[in-house]
């Protein structure tokens, strides 16, 4: 899927967005280490060292010639880069930055990789590592590398922070694929699972994300529907406390109702046209997040039977307020401020109920 059916002009916003967290919170604790290879096996052998591939450019892409040349450099000692890793609340490691390096390395001491494509050492060209010379070995065991560890005490927005400036690869990663190698657990698995939900996909109707927009947007909804008072940006860190305090619960059943009963019933008024924006003078088809906002949680909380019943006038009511110059700024631009969210969200419960639909909004603080 292409970026042309999303409406990606808020994520440079979102990464640029202000951490929410105050200066003594500001806590980042690195401890250095120069891990021998063979300690680098033995750790990930024992699961100590996860090196866990996810998909898109965490995955372990080097062919075998760029692996081998990689071990050749071991071999010839030259100077290799560091590697990060971050620890778990388990206190395992997992690799956050050099994934490549760590994975070729077990490949060969695994008896995984045949050299080839070696320029320096060429007569090693063909050997797997039980092949080589015992010293040669023995050079390869002991050959050091330094690994930065990212250590629990960490402050998580500020760990989350560091993902994304060491996320450097030549497509960098979205938000939400950085939370899908993040904050791995049910509720990350319970994303991707509901991702698939049919009304879901004939609300958005657009084809299944491959850059897990559609998991940020379902993960957006359970956030806000269950404390759309209590919402302050920046979003990402929002979604990010969100997805970390969940990671491992699947939503209950309730909510996973309310949200398919709300996907079922805005498909069933609009088709898959709902959350579409306005841009330059005219309804956009790309998907709109700040218009996903206002449309899934004001039918979460309405009666979406009745809205059913309605269906022309909430069509029509959603048209004009589309064309509303006094509501295009809130799904337009500063998306993620906390008055154009509650703002969007609680016009556009008005435009229902007054198109006949009760609407049971939260209260939003006052003077919003």
């Amino acid at each position: 899927m292409t970026d042309a059916v999303f409406d990606t002009s808020d994520e440079e916003e979102q990464g640029q967005e202000p951490l929410d967290v105050q200066g003594a919170e500001r806590k980042l604790v690195t401890q250095p280490y120069d891990f021998s290879v063979d300690q680098l096996v033995t750790d990930v052998k024992k699961s100590k060292i996860l090196l866990i591939e996810v998909p898109y450019q965490r995955e372990y892409v080097w062919d075998d010639t760029k692996a081998s040349r990689f071990i050749e450099s071991l071999l010839l000692n030259v100077p290799v880069p560091v590697c990060y890793f971050a620890e778990n609340e388990d206190g395992t490691w997992e690799v956050i930055d050099g994934l490549q390096r760590a994975q070729s390395i077990v490949r060969f001491m695994r008896g995984d990789l045949t050299l080839r494509g070696l320029s320096v050492l060429s007569e090693l060209n063909g050997s797997r590592f039980f092949e080589l010379p015992l010293r040669d070995q023995r050079r390869i065991e002991t050959r050091t590398i330094r690994f930065v560890v990212i250590t629990d005490e960490s402050h998580p927005d500020i760990k989350f922070d560091v993902f994304e400036r060491l996320n450097t690869g030549a497509v960098k990663l979205l938000p939400q694929e950085l939370r899908n190698c993040i904050y791995r657990g049910s509720f990350n698995d319970q994303l991707s699972v509901l991702a698939s939900d049919t009304g879901f996909r004939s609300a958005i109707g657009r084809p299944r994300d491959s850059r897990m927009r559609d998991q940020e947007l379902i993960l957006r909804f359970f956030a806000l529907y269950e404390n759309l008072p209590g919402y302050k940006p920046p979003i990402s860190q929002y979604l990010n406390e969100y997805m970390r305090a969940h990671r491992n619960s699947e939503r209950p059943a309730t909510s996973v109702g309310v949200f398919k009963d709300t996907m079922a019933s805005i498909a069933s008024i609009f088709g898959g046209d709902a959350f579409n924006g306005f841009h330059e003078g005219k309804v956009s088809s790309s998907l709109n997040r700040a218009m996903f906002d206002a449309v899934s949680l004001t039918f979460a909380f309405a009666d979406r039977p009745v809205a059913e019943s309605l269906a022309v006038d909430v069509r029509s009511a959603h048209e004009e307020l589309l064309q509303d110059p006094e509501f295009q700024p809130l799904i337009g631009r500063a998306t993620a401020n906390r008055s154009r969210m509650h703002g969007r969200v609680q016009r556009y419960s008005e435009k229902l109920m007054n198109a006949g639909v009760r609407v049971n909004l939260p209260a939003l603080p006052p003077g919003e």
